[in-house]
């Protein structure tokens, strides 16, 4: 394809987002960062990119791509980088977006149309419609076409892929950032306690997996020694497919995360984990600091209705909270449909389609 259109992101998170469109409407990936370019170019050999130097922007391949492109899609703001291009520019959401708040919205004027997820983020846009009036269209989760189909066959593929016991259930553990989540809370804990009858990912995010600081690095270590011990145990520093991941679990164990809210696409059951900052009560404080609505953030909140939560088990150690998580997921199973629905939308894959439809209709 020969459409004039760029995809921008400095951040690993959005590239799966940006990569369904891509697939469909061609163009050309531009980033700038040396972790994400890493990332791109050895995920994505087949499609074009273009490096960008902030430095020496006029001579690098990817300023030159977006000063030609007819349109610039995205998943941050970048304000200030973006705006020297005079291409229509987007905004989609590689992420269950649960904090519009008019502070942000402000830092999205300039984008010339908004995809939103579902209800839930069309609810908070609406809230300040009357301030800030936005092209948008509701078109779904955009990372949802590269989930694949959780049956036998692809779950035997994955597990014996990753050296696991394709025999046994799996437990895979996502927490939230380092500055707020509970992985040095869980980690070892989980490690230690979980039953052999349960394989066990571990799973830490991003910021930490793909910019490991110096102490962290013999701290990962030592847990893959420990892992090994184990057995059955995988620590996985993002080099696994993360809709791979969310398809082989049987039990998801979370910080009531954006990985939380996307494993309900295979409706899985949860724990929450409820632990530091990861708590109902610091989650709402967090949320109450960044001027969102007093609705919207018990909107957010519906998460911890979705399944058990860790830090209310007094007396339980992880293996035991595992048991009963998996004996009473149905108990949640109503709350997991509707938090859904709420949050998505349809249960399908077709965002990119219906993102790629209206780009090419009206900015190509």
């Amino acid at each position: 394809m020969n459409n004039k259109i760029c995809f921008f992101s400095q951040m690993y998170q959005a590239i799966p987002s940006l990569v369904t469109i891509q697939r469909d409407l061609g163009g050309t990936f531009v980033c700038g960062r040396g972790s994400t370019t890493r990332y791109f170019r050895k995920k994505y050999p087949e499609l074009d990119f273009a490096h960008f130097n902030k430095r020496l922007k006029r001579f690098s391949a990817g300023h030159k791509a977006m000063l030609n492109a007819d349109c610039i899609v995205t998943g941050s703001p970048y304000k200030k980088l973006l705006s020297p291009y005079e291409a229509k520019k987007v905004m989609v959401f590689h992420g269950t977006y649960s904090g519009l708040t008019a502070n942000v919205l402000e830092q999205l004027r300039h984008f010339d149309h908004l995809f939103l997820i579902g209800n839930r983020m069309e609810k908070m846009l609406l809230r300040y419609k009357q301030q800030l009036d936005f092209k948008y269209t509701k078109t779904g989760f955009l990372p949802f076409a590269n989930f694949p189909d959780k049956n036998k066959e692809n779950r035997r593929l994955v597990l014996k892929y990753l050296g696991l016991d394709v025999s046994l259930k799996t437990v895979v553990y996502c927490p939230t950032r380092r500055e707020s989540g509970s992985w040095e809370l869980c980690v070892e804990a989980l490690i230690d306690s979980l039953s052999a009858k349960y394989n066990l990912i571990l799973r830490p995010h991003p910021s930490l997996s793909m910019n490991l600081r110096w102490h962290e690095k013999s701290s990962i270590r030592n847990l893959q020694t420990i892992a090994k011990k184990r057995g059955n145990t995988l620590i996985d520093m993002a080099e696994v497919h993360f809709p791979d991941l969310l398809m082989i679990a049987d039990l998801l164990i979370s910080d009531a995360n954006s990985p939380a809210e996307e494993s309900l696409f295979y409706d899985t059951p949860q724990i929450l984990t409820g632990l530091g900052k990861s708590s109902y009560g610091e989650i709402r404080k967090a949320n109450l600091t960044l001027n969102l609505d007093e609705e919207d953030i018990e909107d957010r909140l519906r998460i911890f209705s979705c399944g058990l939560v860790f830090a209310d088990e007094k007396g339980l150690d992880w293996c035991e909270a595992v048991d009963k998580a998996l004996l009473e997921e149905k108990e949640y199973a109503n709350n997991r449909r509707d938090y859904f629905e709420f949050v998505f939308g349809e249960r399908d894959k077709g965002a990119a389609y219906r993102v790629a439809k209206i780009i090419q209709s009206e900015y190509l």
